[in-house]
């Protein structure tokens, strides 16, 4: 079952002037709706932080003790982020923090932060790759490291890479791109790897635009590795990443 809350009152999904069907985005954007799916799975709650009404958040906020738990949050900064809890005392800690954080304004997209190289510390495939010290040629993106144009480009995409789950290997997808933040982000270790010869192992969480156009925040760990092999006379870098758990917390 679907609801729509409206300033704290549960109400029938609104239509547009002429009664037609208008989009959810539309509804949590613009009309400042927060959205409950309940389903005998779980019950979903969706709002957009920088527009959702407080009181309608404070009305789920106590709704939430009768309805079916786990709970999922999905909520709007910047790209979608969901969370999952299972106690009805988590959730509720969580809505208030997000409420008081409502106001939050990213001034990125992409965070990162270096973590220990521990392989007790890492995901099983970025462990299995640090220990054999050369990753599996399937699960790696393998990207090109130019020096003198200070850019990087992507050379080879694993059928079972991260990437390739949930982009595939399409040449324009997002994190194939160059030249956004991204990139410009996320590269950077690249040309240290590339130079040294030692790996990086880092977190990262990046709100990145999906296939169906929408964007989503994802947190993933990833090991960056020196390569042997040269791309038309360029040095290049064999990337691992496993989505999972991050130390790094923006909302």
């Amino acid at each position: 079952m679907q609801f729509w809350i409206d300033k704290a009152r549960v109400i029938q999904r609104p239509m547009g002037p002429n009664e037609e069907t208008v989009s959810d985005r539309y509804l949590l954007q613009t009309r400042e709706l927060v959205r409950v799916v309940v389903e005998p799975s779980g019950t979903e709650i969706c709002w957009v932080m920088f527009a959702a009404n407080w009181a309608s958040l404070m009305f789920v906020r106590e709704w939430v003790a009768i309805l079916n738990g786990p709970f999922t949050l999905k909520f709007f900064n910047l790209g979608w982020f969901e969370e999952s809890y299972e106690t009805l005392a988590e959730t509720q800690a969580r809505i208030d923090q997000l409420i008081a954080k409502s106001d939050i304004r990213f001034s990125s997209r992409v965070f990162t932060r270096e973590a220990d190289l521990q392989k007790r510390s890492m995901l099983p495939e970025l462990a299995d790759a640090f220990e054999m010290g050369a990753a599996d040629e399937s699960k790696a993106v393998v990207c090109v490291v130019d020096f003198d144009t200070d850019r990087t480009e992507v050379a080879h995409v694993g059928k079972d890479s991260a990437l390739a789950s949930i982009w595939g290997d399409a040449p324009m997808s997002y994190p194939r791109q160059s030249g956004h933040s991204y990139d410009r982000v996320v590269s950077k270790p690249y040309f240290d790897v590339a130079a040294s010869g030692r790996p990086h192992y880092d977190h990262v969480l990046a709100a990145m635009t999906q296939p169906d156009g929408d964007v989503r925040w994802f947190g993933y760990q990833r090991l960056i590795l020196p390569n042997r092999q040269r791309f038309n006379g360029l040095p290049t870098v064999s990337i691992v990443c496993q989505g999972g758990p991050v130390d790094i917390r923006i909302v």
